[in-house]
């Protein structure tokens, strides 16, 4: 008799393994399905991926950086371009359906607020995700899949931009009312 059966879970708490067979949906759009995957009586994993991880490994002021992005999609020819702070590489997959993408920026590459960018124009959906935390930023967006290029830039931050134009508009004044005299 099996008194105490041993049950092995397959992921850590908030993010499991991507399974081929899984059928299950992403209906809150995190990358992470809603049901638990069932492989048998004793092996579950209760946060499946809806897609394969890919990790890219970075290098910024001579420090390495993993970025992994778990997506639908075929992921090519990603590049971080260091002196702009940006990131890009290339999404493919099955003409027409909906692609997702969900990276996992450290906040020590780049921090605050970030504009995404499908082919120069917006994704379907663009959302930081509740998981981010002190160290790391979680974005997912969603796109209609054929062959696109993906840029994540960081946005210049808000509390920045009103002292910004206050200054500027000053030393406009300044040098308008000195060039009039």
């Amino acid at each position: 008799i099996d008194v105490y059966p041993n049950v092995n879970i397959w992921d850590n708490g908030f993010e499991g393994n991507y399974w081929s067979n899984y059928t299950g949906v992403d209906a809150d759009q995190d990358g992470i399905g809603d049901t638990s995957h069932v492989l048998d009586v004793r092996n579950e994993d209760r946060f499946p991926l809806m897609g394969p991880i890919n990790t890219f490994e970075i290098t910024s002021n001579e420090t390495r950086y993993n970025l992994p992005i778990v997506s639908n999609s075929t992921i090519s020819d990603f590049h971080f371009n260091s002196s702009q702070n940006k990131i890009s590489f290339n999404v493919s997959g099955p003409d027409e359906t909906i692609g997702f993408c969900r990276i996992c920026i450290p906040h020590a590459l780049f921090d605050g607020n970030y504009t995404i960018l499908v082919d120069d124009t917006p994704p379907l959906t663009n959302k930081t995700l509740p998981a981010s935390n002190t160290t790391h930023t979680l974005l997912y967006f969603t796109y209609i899949h054929s062959t696109h290029h993906v840029m994540i830039i960081p946005e210049f931050p808000s509390i920045i931009i009103l002292p910004l134009l206050i200054v500027l508009s000053t030393i406009t004044a300044t040098l308008t009312k000195k060039k009039s005299r």
